[in-house]
């Protein structure tokens, strides 16, 4: 066994069935040695979406992997990484490097910044929890498991430089894989639960704001629980969506500082406590800074520490804050408290009747698009679009997967590419692009095609940088337009639908219920530049006063 064999083995034991890379010469052993592995590779248009894709995979799968060559591959995957550091999601970078002996020597050879070989080192540093260069094969193995422990135990990026004479490199030894569990303070611990049980006690209304560190670490269920147990009120927030309990009757809906609905606003804002619990209290998550809370209210529950006007108490692990939690607060503590329940802008509605001649809008857009979904969708896309898509309610089992903290535009579709390989088979694909975030990423339609991936993708054209056009307009935010329907043809697919008017969008639904391929289905929805809902107007009015 190589040390490229030993480290596919391990990628595999952690749950990796695909793994996204485009090869280089400084990388080609481990894609020879991929070729013949229990790892299926999959080859995106550029390192970039390639990231993404990595980071849509390891959302739905609990980790994922990219492979790219030196310098000018792994300097292209940054922000993607980035991205996954910021909202907490467990990735594997593996570049290859040029032979150790060069890095002794400064050789000066192509993809390498002169005299700079530990840049990429130093960069990955910035967006990583680990960033190791192999040297030595004695240690290689004991090395890239601490690196893969590391990645799981904080759920983050790591990165992993592997000089090309290594690649070849039989093991000298391998260890039995062996995980490992992260534990806070028991200290700090206790006294942020002492603070937490006070504080919670005595509050007669309370609400969780439940945010993206609740599914990176897999506390789904113990969340569950904790409402079940104690009829604590909880919303959702937009990055990390807690798509797993929206259909609970404490759910009171989705909190988005003045985007909300009144109720869940009201409701939220008024609260003797509220409790961003693995949430961002970011811009984005406050509706663009439009959120009426006060420092007195707010408690903010981290993975690694949980900080309240009390002081900051840290490090403190969010399992077991959360079974904490669950120990302490007695039984039924908020059950008789009235709550609004399950406040969305946008309901499925058994009775909505399409105006057949009437051009689309959007507000009548996803209050149609609230009925098409199923409880087997796993919903993607950008910010912009996904904004007006976070205030439309899910059904029971759906996933919402979109960067609503980082928020790069085109990361999207490329998670979408992703999550074409990590979810499960039976789960239909939809994702709701902008013209403009389409355009950084729209070569993984081939990509799509060429792995006969079939998702729905619902094109939004309005001409341009629609959110930015919301907060500061003008010419730089227009883009060439294109005829979005007809690309997939382009790759080997089929040609899509467009919609102007309401009966278009039912002829495209119809179309998409029963639409297995050749590759994606692109619906393009023709809206007015500066037609979007409420909540996104909201937010952006709020983005546009700073």
């Amino acid at each position: 066994m190589t040390i490229t064999d030993f480290l596919l083995a391990r990628l595999k034991a952690i749950g990796i069935d695909h793994l996204f890379g485009i090869p280089g010469d400084y990388i080609l052993p481990f894609f020879e040695a991929l070729d013949g592995s229990d790892i299926k590779h999959i080859a995106p248009c550029n390192e970039l979406n390639g990231g993404y894709a990595a980071d849509g995979y390891a959302r739905l799968r609990g980790a994922g992997a990219i492979a790219v060559t030196y310098g000018v591959g792994a300097f292209s995957l940054i922000n993607a990484v980035a991205e996954a550091y910021a909202e907490r999601v467990p990735l594997v970078v593996i570049s290859g490097g040029p032979p150790r002996q060069d890095y002794r020597d400064q050789a000066i050879k192509h993809h390498i910044l002169p005299d700079r070989y530990a840049a990429s080192l130093q960069i990955f540093e910035q967006v990583t929890v680990g960033s190791l260069l192999l040297e030595d094969p004695q240690r290689a193995t004991e090395q890239i498991d601490d690196l893969l422990r590391l990645c799981l135990r904080e759920r983050r990026p790591v990165y992993l430089e592997f000089p090309l004479d290594l690649q070849r490199q039989p093991c000298s030894e391998v260890p039995e894989w062996a995980s490992s569990v992260a534990t806070g303070d028991p200290a700090a611990t206790a006294a942020a639960l002492d603070m937490l049980t006070a504080r919670l006690t005595d509050s007669r209304r309370c609400v969780l704001l439940v945010g993206h560190e609740v599914q990176s670490f897999g506390l789904q269920d113990e969340v569950r629980t904790l409402v079940d147990r104690t009829g604590v009120a909880i919303a959702s927030v937009f990055s990390g969506r807690a798509d797993f309990i929206e259909d609970h009757p404490r759910c009171v809906g989705m909190y988005h500082g003045m985007g909300s609905t009144e109720a869940v606003r009201s409701f939220v804002e008024d609260a003797d406590t509220v409790i961003w619990f693995g949430a961002v209290a970011s811009d984005f998550n406050k509706g663009g800074s439009t959120a009426n809370l006060t420092p007195d209210q707010e408690i903010r529950v981290f993975n690694d520490c949980v900080n309240a006007s009390e002081g900051v108490f840290a490090p403190v692990r969010l399992h077991d804050i959360v079974t904490g939690l669950l120990a302490r607060i007695p039984t039924d503590h908020w059950a008789e408290v009235d709550i609004p329940t399950q406040g969305f802008a946008y309901l499925p509605d058994a009775d909505f009747q399409f105006v057949p001649e009437a051009p689309i809008s959007s507000d009548r857009f996803f209050r149609r698009i609230a009925g098409f979904l199923r409880s087997d969708d796993v919903i993607l896309g950008d910010a912009g679009p996904m904004i007006s898509m976070s205030h439309t309610q899910l059904p029971a089992g759906a996933r919402f997967v979109t960067s609503g903290y980082w928020a790069s535009i085109g990361a999207g579709f490329g998670m979408t590419l992703g999550a074409c390989f990590g979810a499960e088979p039976d789960k239909r694909i939809l994702a709701f692009e902008g013209d403009g975030s389409f355009q950084m990423t729209a070569q993984e339609l081939s990509t799509m095609v060429r792995f006969g991936k079939t998702p729905i993708i619902f094109l939004i054209n309005n001409k341009g940088y629609t959110a930015e056009r919301l907060i500061h307009d003008g010419a730089f935010n227009d883009i060439q337009d294109w005829q979005y329907w007809r690309l997939p043809e382009i790759f080997g697919g089929v040609v899509g639908c467009e919609v102007r008017t309401e009966a278009d969008l039912e002829d495209a639904l119809q179309r998409a219920e029963d639409f297995v391929g050749p590759g994606p289905l692109m619906i393009e929805i023709h809206l007015n530049p500066l037609d979007v809902s409420e909540a996104f107007a909201r937010m952006s009015a709020g983005l546009r006063s700073r």
